[in-house]
């Protein structure tokens, strides 16, 4: 099952969200995102966090109040999901906010079940997380389409095919080692021993 995350912060655009969204099963408020979504004309299906950024009032949404403080909203609820039975989801509202809001998103995507597909979507690109242990995980793009690839931890084992620049069986660590490829196909194929990001752009 599908299941949109809507964060609270901004993008995409009108016209990507919607796109989005006509795809997803449920349509999840991550605590004060779900304030977000209202102010977008959505209005959300379940609300998940902690409660303490929502301001209006959702009154027939079911709340569930995720205590733990030892991990971040989107992490919880990313849990949550999975323990529902949701093992696909696209993130919405990640852009903006302070630099440790960005980083934490992405301290939630290593912290996320690898059997978990995750797309997080702005404005101008789609990041998609490739699990470790993942073998030709398979990623749309169009041809001439620039993507990026990061990893988030030390990888021994990276193969990237479909774009300009080939990436074989190569060690990743975070770094700029895979910033700027292009597409040469209508799918890339990547394989990894580690959490890896691809950045497609829109």
């Amino acid at each position: 099952m599908r299941a949109v995350l809507w964060l609270n912060s901004n993008g995409p655009s009108a016209a990507i969200q919607k796109t989005i969204i006509s795809e997803a099963d449920i349509i999840v408020g991550v605590d004060g995102g779900a304030d977000r979504a209202q102010g977008a004309g959505i209005q959300v299906d379940l609300i998940l966090g902690d409660l303490d950024s929502i301001e209006n009032s959702h009154d027939e949404v079911e709340r569930v109040h995720l205590k733990n403080q030892e991990s971040s909203d989107l992490s919880k609820a990313i849990h949550h999901l999975w323990d529902l039975g949701y093992d696909e989801m696209d993130v919405i509202g990640i852009e903006g906010g302070c630099e440790g809001h960005q980083l934490g998103i992405w301290g939630s995507v290593m912290e996320s079940p690898d059997d978990v597909a995750l797309r997080l979507h702005s404005s101008h690109t789609v990041c998609h997380r490739v699990a470790p242990g993942s073998i030709d995980f398979l990623i749309e793009t169009k041809p001439e389409e620039l993507f990026s690839v990061f990893a988030l931890e030390p990888c021994e084992s990276v193969t990237v095919i479909g774009g300009r620049w080939s990436i074989e069986d190569e060690f990743f660590s975070l770094s700029t080692r895979g910033l700027h490829n292009i597409s040469e196909s209508t799918l890339l194929r990547v394989s990894t021993d580690g959490n890896v990001i691809v950045v497609v752009h829109r």
